[in-house]
């Protein structure tokens, strides 16, 4: 075996630029798989956990109007819900734990020195963040129970906000000319969906907010009990809320309760089939690499004719033919994938040092992929050195020996 793999690797070193050319076939295909699974994996993953949250069990509820009379009300009455109101359903055995959320768009929001910042007020409890997923940098905190007990006037602000306005943590802001402190700033997201403009939002304990303005409740979250679904969570609030506040059971514009996990699935999974389609392109890639060392293995066949014919009739079988050949494809193979599987490596590194857009995420190779690739990449050698080896070995030694007579 090792006099067989020395003479396979002479031959191989006899024929440099050939053997050259097969070695860099292999490494762009691989290459080509590896990176682009790894910028579709990073591209599904900052999706995903965009995603996630409107895939969560939690359910939001929007206030609308009427459009249905009931009972001798009329309809296109606006249903305003106070949070006392609200938090009755905390005594509902399909709910498990709310948050109420109010907001205003139009307060006033300066930095220290007075000068005007584009974000808008939310009062929120200590439920908020952990549910949007927010992650807030380091030094931050939420929140707390203790804020929301004391009216602290206190706040947590989002990146691009504190970007703007040059907040640090332990800095102030004024909210309608109040200074707050702000105890918490959100991370810079990665891109995917943002929603309500999360970014420039100001976060305070609600009951702060409401010594602030007298409103209405803009948004309920509800987490159901345990086994509880979505769709019957919705109904029971629908017919909670109906009873509450004197509506129609089955008018569906005196509530909004947004059902995302459909659309959510159906975009995660346009997520995964663009991270396929970037891995089948590269798979094609790697095919033609293939087929590139089935050419050369061919050639090689042919060149070789009369040299095949010579080790035939001193005794050689068709068996150690094929053998040879098979190894010397193999040989070829095995150092394109190896150097491709570096190469992709230092690729992935050199993106993500460098830096690409936010929205593609971080690139990541997978063992999945690696995995995937050195199946195919096989599979792949297999048949390319296969076909070659096997019509050597099917020569017989008058025919070889005449090839170049």
């Amino acid at each position: 075996m090792s006099a067989m793999l020395q003479q396979t690797l002479q031959t191989l070193l006899a024929h440099r630029l050939r053997s050259l050319l097969a070695i860099i076939a292999i490494i762009w295909g691989v290459v080509s798989v590896l990176v682009l699974v790894a910028l579709g994996e990073g591209f599904y993953q900052v999706n995903t956990k965009s995603f996630s949250i409107l895939m969560s069990d939690t359910q939001s509820v929007y206030q609308g109007v009427t459009s249905k009379p009931w009972q001798g009300l009329p309809a296109r009455r606006e249903i305003k819900i106070s949070e006392a109101e609200m938090r009755q359903l905390e005594h509902q055995s399909a709910v498990k734990k709310l948050s109420v959320i109010y907001q205003n768009w139009e307060a006033s929001v300066t930095d220290k020195h007075g000068r005007s910042l584009p974000g808008y007020v939310r009062g929120v409890d200590s439920h908020f963040v952990a549910w949007r997923k927010f992650r807030l940098i380091k030094g931050s905190r939420n929140i707390t129970p203790s804020d929301i007990i004391n009216h602290n006037r206190v706040v947590v602000v989002g990146w691009q906000l504190a970007n703007i306005g040059g907040l640090s943590l332990g800095g102030q802001l004024k909210v309608n000319g109040i200074p707050f402190t702000v105890i918490g700033i959100t991370e810079q997201s990665e891109g995917g969906v943002r929603m309500d403009n999360d970014e420039q939002q100001v976060m305070m304990p609600s009951p702060t907010f409401t010594d602030l303005w007298q409103k209405t409740p803009s948004m309920l979250l509800v987490e159901p009990a345990e086994g509880i679904s979505g769709v019957v969570l919705r109904k029971s609030l629908i017919s909670f809320f109906a009873k509450q506040q004197h509506f129609d059971p089955t008018d569906n514009r005196a509530l909004y309760l947004p059902d995302f996990s459909r659309e959510a699935k159906f975009f995660m999974s346009l997520l995964r089939g663009i991270q396929l389609f970037l891995g089948a392109s590269g798979t094609m890639t790697l095919a033609v690499g293939a087929l590139g060392v089935a050419n050369i293995m061919f050639l090689s066949v042919t060149e070789r004719t009369r040299e095949i014919g010579i080790r035939l009739a001193i005794g050689a079988t068709p068996a150690s033919i094929l053998l040879q050949f098979i190894t010397e494809g193999g040989l070829l193979v095995l150092a394109g994938t190896g150097l491709g599987l570096l190469i992709s490596y230092g690729t992935v590194i050199l993106m993500t040092t460098v830096g690409i857009p936010d929205w593609l995420g971080i690139p990541q190779i997978t063992l999945d992929a690696v995995i995937m690739t050195l199946g195919v990449t096989g599979a792949l050698a297999l048949v390319a050195s296969f076909f070659p080896a096997k019509r050597a070995s099917a020569l017989t030694p008058v025919t070889a020996l005449n090839a170049r007579a």
